[in-house]
């Protein structure tokens, strides 16, 4: 029976369809739902009828039924299409409420068809309350699917566009007469590449799935993303194939990711932008994985973050850092203290401090560790600095007491002295004693000699210190000036029993230096010896070293102990305090003979050992020819 309805056509001129025999529509099987069905000859006489046309029509059938009242009068309906040259035709069918049937109203297919050679005629009722259900149930649909602003359309299987919703008309701004029997390649062309344009034609045509992501713009102006899918749908039993294409509104879901991106983004130059060092590994079960670091840290460290992503913590790191970071979190698993810190010096000298952080995922179950390293090598050093400068602060307080002590007892002693020879001085001129005022007079002038070298010495540590000291610097042979030194302070040894020996190296030991300045170096250095020796030998030699001419200067006096050997060179100290020393002097000589050397390229050595004598070495690079 579905064949016969399937062959129903409007073509007019069509010929008969032939059918053989007629005893076969008995044996069809007939659902409950089908339309209403019979057959007739030319006189209209029912040769067939199927049991939705018994229940419907009631005791109408056969001869009765045509008997009948309606509009049009049915008889007379099929004698026209039997004598007429057309093969089918259609028409509403209104029956009297009188004769009482359950529908009054059809909807009726008529067609010529052929059965052992005689023609008969098939008409099929279409009952008009039917007709209102399936149309219901399309309409219900289609409000259903724009009410739900649901954006369908539905393609043929070429791709020829046959239904839209106003949802889809809307994202593509077209209405239903322009993309209606449009190809939907040519009506999404807009959003489409040429290489899309054949991706989606190639899905159509193997009958597959396709989709695309395109983006709109709302009445407002803001940016809308829709996914568009393609499905290929077959309808009773695989026999008719249709397409349809949804839009699914992802702008939620796009705006979210665009905004952890960027969220991500943000927080990732953040990270990269501070300058302490920051990573995460994790431990997973027995394994700490190296996860991320920022570019600093990959920087100094020279990892390769992407490579390194997921690998064992221990091939990543320094072998240092590692060995204390796992001993750190060893730390921190046994004491759950979320944080803990230590410092490390890396293999460039860089000193850090590290701290880690410690978090337990629930999810993941596994224990993240944040470690933040930041560089204190800088202020370390200036903590140096502030303590060594802390230090100095301390020790010129100690030198600013120091040089009041020595002052006090310097600048007091020969001026009281001074005062002194001045009354000795007038009693002699009245006295009329005249001898004896030449020898005062001697003894007036070495008293005002040793202030005026104090006040020299005071000016000269002066203008070390505040950098105004100049050099006449020329190349001379340091043996003559070595000479000179001793022919001067021999007499001065030999007055205290002391031997003075000179033992010069070679002939020509040049060396550049201030003449004027390195002959003060000596004579305070000579000074010294004799003053601090008692008894025994003070030796003046000198000596090519490789590249350097070395000037040694050694006595077998008192010495000094090793650890006041450093005082030595500051000014105004003394290796005895100031109340019981037993030498007069500001304690000005070794600084200054120490601060000239240093200034002239020079350098200055000292060597001593309490009651073994001391050793004073100067060292200057050697000129080969005097210019």
């Amino acid at each position: 029976m579905l064949a016969i309805l399937n062959n129903l056509n409007d073509d007019n001129n069509a010929e008969s369809k032939s059918f053989n025999p007629i005893s076969e529509f008995e044996n069809l099987y007939q659902l409950s739902e089908s339309n209403a069905l019979i057959i007739v000859d030319a006189t209209c006489r029912i040769i067939y009828s199927n049991s939705s046309f018994r229940k419907a029509f009631k005791y109408y059938h056969y001869q009765k039924f045509f008997d009948l009242s309606s509009e049009p009068d049915l008889r007379n309906t099929i004698q026209l299409l039997a004598n007429s040259n057309y093969n089918n035709m259609q028409f509403d069918l209104y029956y009297s409420p009188e004769h009482n049937l359950d529908n009054n109203d059809f909807n009726v297919q008529a067609e010529r068809i052929i059965i052992n050679e005689v023609e008969y005629i098939v008409l099929v009722f279409k009952s008009f309350n039917e007709k209102t259900k399936l149309e219901a149930k399309i309409n219900d649909l289609h409000n259903a699917l724009e009410y739900g602003r649901v954006p369908i359309i539905i393609t043929n299987d070429s791709g020829i566009i046959t239904y839209s919703t106003t949802s889809f008309e809307k994202i593509l701004n077209k209405a239903i007469e322009v993309i209606y029997n449009q190809s939907v390649v040519d009506v999404l062309s807009f959003y489409l590449t040429n290489e899309e344009k054949k991706n989606i034609e190639l899905s159509i045509s193997r009958v597959e799935v396709w989709t695309k992501i395109i983006s709109s713009m709302d009445e407002s102006g803001n940016t809308l993303y829709e996914e568009l899918k393609l499905n290929p749908v077959y309808l009773e039993g695989n026999e008719n194939l249709n397409f349809i294409l949804t839009a699914n509104d992802i702008t939620n879901y796009i705006l979210k990711n665009l905004f952890i991106k960027k969220s991500e983004r943000r927080l990732k130059s953040i990270i990269n932008n501070i300058s302490d060092l920051l990573f995460i590994f994790k431990r997973k079960e027995d394994q700490l994985l190296f996860e991320n670091a920022n570019e600093n840290f990959c920087n100094i460290f020279s990892i390769n973050k992407i490579n390194s992503f997921k690998k064992s913590l221990h091939s990543v790191l320094d072998k240092n850092l590692y060995s204390q970071i796992f001993t750190a979190i060893s730390k921190i698993e046994v004491s759950h203290d979320p944080n803990v810190s230590f410092n490390f010096i890396n293999s460039n000298k860089r000193q850090y401090s590290v701290k880690i952080s410690f978090i337990y995922d629930e999810i993941e179950k596994e224990s993240i560790f944040i470690v933040a390293m930041q560089d204190i090598t800088d202020q370390m050093l200036y903590e140096e600095q502030l303590k060594k400068a802390y230090e100095t602060e301390i020790s010129l307080n100690k030198m600013k007491t120091a040089f009041l002590e020595n002052m006090s007892h310097e600048i007091r002693t020969p001026f009281n002295a001074i005062v002194g020879y001045s009354e000795i001085i007038d009693e002699y001129i009245q006295s009329k004693e005249y001898n004896s005022l030449i020898d005062l007079i001697g003894s007036f002038k070495d008293v005002l000699t040793r202030v005026l070298n104090l006040f020299n010495n005071i000016v000269e540590v002066s203008q070390i210190y505040s950098g105004e000291i100049e050099f006449d610097l020329v190349t001379l042979n340091c043996n003559q000036v070595i000479q000179s030194i001793f022919n001067n302070k021999l007499s001065e040894a030999q007055k205290k029993n002391l031997d003075l020996i000179l033992n010069l190296g070679l002939e020509d030991l040049n060396i550049k230096i201030d003449w004027i300045k390195f002959e003060k170096i000596l004579e305070s250095l000579v000074d010294n010896a004799i003053k601090y020796t008692d008894q025994g030998t003070i030796s003046i030699s000198t000596e090519e070293k490789g590249n350097e001419v070395q000037i040694i200067i050694s006595d077998t006096g008192r010495g000094i102990e090793e650890q006041d050997l450093k005082k030595l060179i500051q000014p105004f100290v003394q290796a005895e305090d100031a109340y019981i020393r037993n030498y007069e002097g500001a304690g000005l000589g070794l600084t200054i003979a120490y601060q000239l050397t240093k200034l002239m390229q020079g350098e200055f050595f000292i060597e001593s050992k309490k009651d073994n004598g001391t050793k004073v070495i100067l060292s200057f690079p050697k000129i080969s020819k005097i210019s």
